[in-house]
């Protein structure tokens, strides 16, 4: 037979077997920046860029919290002139200030289920040239010994993917208009995860205590 302590740790065990092996959702986002590729051929969306945020999830984690660098540091990006809108079940807040001048686009979530898609457009600026046209394609990524812009997503219970954008992404082209698109996958903790763990470890204390 085996004693209180031997129980507690067989006990311990199975928790922690649990939680390494189970206790994770698969998640995944995609993020789609189109605009010109030709200064003047569709306009001004060069620097005024539209944007698409998917929650690719196959499990049932919304996203919660959007954020993104500008890359080169010379240039911000122009909330006053930039577009978060709501979206269908989705209430949007940007947490990045209140200045229209700013170095990173925070956005938190509510609603933002697997399988939907929240569209927005951001303006970017040259922080000494007002109005000042910026190709978006030279300012978040190809931008010589600049930082290229990091990609973050959140999804409920805190877990994070994120994402340095690489140097050359490959875009596709149709009628100079220009689409780059960056995916993340990944596992994250189960909302709840953690506190299993700790009840499964008060537990073998208190077994060995008693033993």
């Amino acid at each position: 037979m085996l004693n209180n302590a031997k129980k507690s740790l067989l006990g311990l065990g199975l928790t922690l077997a649990v939680f390494g092996t189970a206790q994770a959702y698969p998640v995944g986002a995609q993020l789609e920046i189109t605009g010109s590729s030709v200064v003047g051929s569709t306009g001004n969306t060069l620097n005024v860029s539209g944007w698409t945020l998917s929650n690719l999830s196959s499990s049932s984690l919304d996203i919660i919290g959007f954020d993104f660098s500008i890359g080169d540091t010379a240039r911000h990006f122009d909330n006053g002139d930039s577009t978060y809108p709501s979206s269908g079940n989705k209430s949007v807040m940007l947490n990045s200030g209140t200045d229209d001048r700013v170095d990173n686009i925070s956005l938190s979530f509510n609603g933002f289920n697997p399988t939907e898609a929240y569209l927005f457009s951001v303006d970017i600026d040259s922080d000494s040239l007002f109005d000042q046209w910026e190709a978006f394609n030279a300012v978040l990524f190809n931008n010589g010994n600049a930082a290229n812009s990091v990609f973050k997503v959140t999804f409920a219970g805190g877990g994070v993917l994120s994402m340095i954008l690489p140097e050359t992404p490959v875009a596709v082209v149709n009628n100079d208009v220009s689409t780059y698109t960056f995916t993340l996958t990944g596992n994250v903790p189960v909302p709840g995860t953690l506190l299993l763990l700790a009840v499964g470890i008060i537990g073998f204390r208190t077994r060995l205590l008693k033993a």
